[in-house]
């Protein structure tokens, strides 16, 4: 008997021991759950992926920029077949893949329709970035925008005055001039300062002065191409060539004063009646030139002194130089996108600084 009762109090021991040992296990448990979700962001610059079918084995490789982990859980992209754009066209998503993996890196495909993607400007050349969204997680890639060879195929092949006019016949089809009074307050947006959206840079002191027109005391409008050398007078209500935005920057009015109608070319320490400008938009200011001549079949650019009120202007030589020496810049780039929005046309020269050489060399 007193054998039976030892068995029974040892049982109950073990049982009540186990017991405990579960309570003790379910109480860590509970805790883990209930600790704070982190977020984080990581980089990936280039991510292999190896996608294997019943004979064959191919890679790809991602372009993912950044990547949204939720304790360890997260998405990832391949990127989709087409990355390189021309302006305006539609963004092609065939070949996107979508993978969803959970904190123990089990992977899940999303289906298109259940993420989201961003919306983006394929209306102005650059390198843009898609992002995909899928619950909190988001991972992005990159596209290039350009302008599609179309708009200067039809002169690719050509040199000479034969590109000469066939650059004509593009820059002025379908071109929509504004108005001498919707500069001031287009200006802003093409010549805008890259480090703050409320000021703007005058083309030849280079400063950063307040966008804001106010009736021209702290910046007016330049006309690179004088007005006093064009077949055309400025005013607010007219469109003209006087009008063009390419051939207008914003301008210290001292400084505009001073330049007046004198022709480009350098400068020695004496008086003289051509202008220098900086050496920072010299090609700036080529390239502009440029533009007026083909554009306008009145104009004419020479390579001596020119004859401002016939419409002549210079040195082409010296612009030539200038076209080499400063080469086009995001800043140019900019102000060209801007204003074939508005105009829907392009300055050629800024898309294609060697024409240039092909039309007058």
């Amino acid at each position: 008997m007193n054998n039976i009762k030892k068995f029974v109090i040892m049982s109950f021991i073990v049982f009540l021991s186990i017991a405990f040992a579960a309570c003790d296990h379910s109480s860590t448990e509970a805790t883990s759950t209930n600790e704070p979700t982190t977020v984080e962001t990581t980089e990936v610059t280039s991510t292999v992926v190896t996608i294997v079918t019943t004979d064959v084995t191919t890679e790809e490789t991602t372009t993912v920029v950044t990547t949204t982990y939720v304790d360890q859980s997260r998405i990832e992209i391949v990127t989709p077949t087409k990355v390189d754009y021309y302006v305006n066209e539609s963004l092609d998503l065939t070949g996107l893949v979508v993978t969803f993996y959970d904190a123990d890196n089990n992977p899940r495909v999303i289906r298109s329709g259940v993420y989201t993607v961003s919306e983006v400007d394929m209306s102005t050349v650059g390198e843009k970035t898609v992002t995909i969204s899928f619950l909190t997680y988001e991972a992005t890639f990159l596209i290039e925008v350009t302008m599609s060879s179309s708009y200067y195929g039809s002169a690719m092949s050509l040199t000479g005055n034969a590109l000469f006019l066939q650059l004509r016949t593009i820059i002025q089809t379908g071109f929509e001039g504004v108005t001498y009074g919707d500069a001031r307050y287009i200006l802003d947006e093409t010549d805008v300062d890259p480090n703050y959206s409320s000021k703007l840079i005058l083309v030849y002191l280079g400063t950063s002065v307040s966008s804001v027109w106010d009736d021209g005391i702290t910046w007016n409008r330049e006309h690179v191409w004088p007005q006093s050398g064009m077949p055309a007078s400025a005013s607010n209500e007219v469109v003209n060539m006087a009008s063009d935005l390419q051939n207008l920057k914003p301008s210290d009015p001292g400084e505009n004063s001073f330049r007046g109608n004198k022709w480009f070319d350098y400068v020695p320490n004496t008086s003289s009646l051509a202008y220098e400008p900086r050496d920072a938009v010299k090609g700036d200011i080529a390239r502009i030139l440029l533009y007026m001549v083909v554009m306008y079949d009145e104009l004419t650019l020479v390579d001596s002194n020119p004859n401002i009120y016939s419409y002549e202007m210079g040195i082409l030589s010296t612009l030539l130089e200038w076209n080499q020496l400063d080469p086009v810049d995001d800043f140019e780039m900019h102000r060209n996108e801007v204003i074939y929005s508005y105009q829907h046309n392009r300055n050629p020269f800024i898309d294609y600084p060697e024409f240039a050489d092909l039309i007058w060399q």
